[in-house]
């Protein structure tokens, strides 16, 4: 069972131990140092660094003259790699990964714009286009089933990878981009009036400034900016100075694209709440790279992007409590948000279903 990111434990925030996330366990590296450096025979009783990140290890070759792993043969530093696993392995689940640029093996440093798909995403693509292909919700036949039934199941995936606590708080949209201004225009907009005002921070990317900018001038509302001191961080004081009367909203980044500042978004998340303002929390940079648990960060949406996590592109996530996604009006009409039409009415599906006019699929 999946150690919940925000339990208490030996290992903080992580809650799982290293392994879990493919990287070398305490006990792995207290053998690997003992066997480089004999001062270290002894087990090493330090706490583990929360912050540990993975670290490719050098193949010998190319390791400093006079390095004391050059004389070891331990096996752990023949091959290059990240934790315990051989980082050619790795590579190997990514095809595009042996195409050749300018005569050189492609190496992909951009993933905070687009990371490359695994084979095992490019082959369920293929998979669902040769038995699957149909329209989902919609249909009675085999295909349509088989159709519905993968995607409802990825609905319930999704909902365990970010601690939903239900798939039906999760939307699918067509990426991070269109879950803000989902956000925006079905929750944020019918609630604001002239004077009302959103919080963003300084660290937004354009995606989590520009949907809010709209909604300001089509309803009268004001756009204030959190400022960040000269390292990049949020200035947290500041940030509750600009709560009053007429918060209506806060959106904000979870980590920086541009500087990768990591925003204490638990902070802000408890701060918002005692103003009585419901919050968004940009993913898209976060999801790849640490445990999230949307119930423990607090806040009513959650959005990230499928290209960004090995995924398809055209594919993402609006997360958003129950009450919060029972309180948004549709925002696009037609195909599956609608329980009935005729000319006089139109009856709605409840929620997570009526937020889209057609699965993104």
């Amino acid at each position: 069972m999946t150690t919940r990111p925000s339990d208490a434990g030996p290992y903080g925030s992580w809650g799982s131990p290293p392994e879990a996330y493919g990287l070398p366990g305490e006990d792995e590296l207290a053998s690997l140092a003992a066997s480089c450096f004999p001062e270290f025979g002894r087990r090493w009783d330090a706490p583990l660094d929360a912050a540990y990140r993975p670290t490719v290890a050098p193949a010998d070759g190319n390791l400093p003259a006079g390095s004391p792993a050059r004389a070891v043969d331990h096996g752990l530093l023949s091959l290059p790699r990240v934790g315990s696993v051989p980082l050619e392995k790795i590579r190997s689940d990514f095809p595009i990964l042996s195409e050749r640029v300018n005569g050189h093996e492609l190496v992909w440093l951009d993933n905070a714009a687009t990371t490359q798909r695994p084979r095992q995403v490019i082959e369920r693509l293929t998979y669902y286009y040769e038995h699957e292909n149909s329209n989902v919700h919609r249909g009675a036949h085999t295909l349509a089933a088989r159709a519905t039934d993968a995607y409802e199941d990825a609905r319930a995936r999704v909902s365990d990878f970010i601690w939903a606590g239900s798939a039906d708080s999760i939307v699918f949209v067509r990426g991070t981009t269109e879950g803000l201004n989902l956000v925006a225009n079905a929750y944020v907009k019918p609630i604001l009036s002239p004077g009302d005002e959103i919080i963003i921070t300084y660290l937004e990317h354009h995606a989590n400034i520009v949907p809010w900018q709209l909604v300001a001038e089509e309803t009268g509302a004001v756009l204030r900016a959190a400022p960040v001191d000269d390292s990049g961080q949020i200035i947290l004081s500041d940030y509750a100075r600009l709560f009053n009367r007429n918060t209506r909203f806060v959106s904000m980044t979870h980590v920086s694209n541009a500087i990768g500042t990591v925003a204490p978004v638990q902070e802000m998340t408890t701060i918002a709440r005692g103003y009585g303002v419901r919050t968004c929390v940009d993913g898209a940079q976060s999801v790849s790279h640490m445990p999230v648990d949307v119930s423990s960060i607090g806040a009513d949406f959650f959005v990230f992007s499928g290209h960004k996590i090995f995924g398809p592109n055209g594919i993402g996530v609006t997360y958003g409590r129950g009450d919060a996604l029972e309180a948004a009006r549709p925002w696009q009409g037609g195909g599956n948000m609608i329980s009935d039409v005729t000319f006089e009415r139109t009856l709605y599906q409840r929620a997570p279903k009526n937020s889209r006019p057609a699965p993104a699929a």
